[in-house]
């Protein structure tokens, strides 16, 4: 097996390649890349188990320009991570790759040479990347990027349910929905499609991620009972799907929405981190309240037992009560309020609230994108 290659395209294979290799793991052989060559063409496939990547380099680019200048095919593990390190400090502008005993792959450029301990490629567990023929269904990068952007900081970090650790994914009346919720918040959009409806499947959140940076124009989703497939151009990403129910947006929407506010997004957000200063200092959920008044309009308020507090008012926000209401407050986690506000992405955005103890949402113009929080009670600060 011989390879000889342009370094900086290598550099970016290798580079998305590592996403998929875990920090430590049982199979030592997930800590390794599988690099194939034949048909001239060279792939590099990554796997922790259950997130695989495959990444595809015929002998010229997208220009004609010549990318791989020699190849003899073969199939190799080398440890991912000494592979990836020693290509980015190379200084040459082609990298060379040749076996040189039956478990030594030789490494070099102009002025660099190393020797990596190898494996056997047919020895790397079975990894299905294969695509199917048909099914499926396209969705350009960029509406991807932006359904993954407006709904990821939602996804758990922590707690029992696995399945809060994903986004839920659905296609349904010619659209295709992200869901995300750590069940203390939730956060949904929606972008046009066309091909299949009415699937629905939840994805690691790790898996989507990359699949939001991938350079192409378009991903081609395809799914059967166990994974979901991306591919875009050169790319592939297989991924293990959670199992579970995940819950239903529209369910916990209340009826209706008797308390609005209306904030300039600029204002709210300084406003907000201003604020929380104080309520961070001791409490790890950032605790706010919101008090609307029509004497004395939209304030933020938070306190510390230890270290004071801290209030502001909103002066460009608008708001209306129900006829006979002088006042209403919420609290809420203000961290959770400034990544919903941010995720709305507008110039404005409106709070909806129905009670002081149910779940309100933040709005904006586009109604696609949902917002929704879960307030704190009142009498705990």
């Amino acid at each position: 097996m011989k390879l000889t290659i342009q370094r900086t395209c290598f550099l970016k294979m290798l580079n998305f390649a590592i996403q998929a290799i875990p920090a430590k793991s049982a199979d030592s052989q997930f800590l390794n890349f599988l690099l194939v060559l034949k048909d001239e063409e060279v792939s590099v496939v990554s796997s922790d188990g259950s997130l695989s990547t495959k990444i595809v380099q015929g002998k010229k680019d997208e220009k004609g320009k010549d990318v791989i200048l020699s190849l003899e095919e073969g199939s190799i593990q080398v440890p991912a991570k000494y592979l990836l390190d020693i290509v980015t400090k190379m200084d040459g502008d082609v990298v060379s790759l040749t076996m040189v005993d039956t478990n030594y792959l030789n490494i070099s450029d102009d002025t660099t040479n190393f020797n990596l301990v190898t494996k056997e490629g047919a020895e790397y567990p079975d990894i299905d990347l294969n695509l199917p023929a048909e099914g499926g269904f396209d969705l350009p990068i960029k509406d991807l990027k932006k359904l993954f952007d407006t709904t990821s900081y939602a996804v758990a970090t922590k707690g029992p349910k696995e399945i809060y650790y994903g986004i839920n994914v659905s296609s349904r009346n010619g659209k295709v929905y992200f869901l995300a919720t750590d069940s203390y918040r939730m956060a949904r959009y929606a972008v046009p499609a066309q091909g299949e409806e009415n699937r629905s499947f939840t994805c690691p959140v790790k898996a989507l991620q990359m699949v939001s940076n991938l350079e192409g124009e378009t991903c081609h989703i395809l799914l059967d009972n166990q994974r979901a497939l991306f591919s875009s151009g050169s790319c592939v990403i297989s991924t293990r799907l959670l199992k579970g129910e995940f819950p239903d947006a529209d369910r916990l929407i209340p009826p209706s929405f008797p308390y609005r506010v209306q904030v300039d997004t600029d204002e709210f957000l300084a406003a907000a981190d201003r604020v929380k200063i104080i309520s961070s200092a001791e409490d790890k959920n950032s605790q706010v309240r919101m008090t609307i008044s029509r004497d004395s309009g939209v304030t933020l308020y938070a306190k510390s037992t230890n270290y004071g507090n801290s209030d502001e008012v909103l002066r460009k926000a608008t708001f209306s009560l129900p006829e006979g209401e002088e006042v209403f407050e919420i609290g809420f986690n203000v961290d959770f309020a400034i990544e919903a506000v941010k995720a709305l992405d507008s110039r404005k955005v409106t709070f909806v609230f129905s009670a002081p103890t149910r779940m309100f949402m933040v709005q904006s113009e586009d109604a696609e994108n949902i917002q929704i929080i879960t307030p704190i009670r009142i009498n705990t600060f």
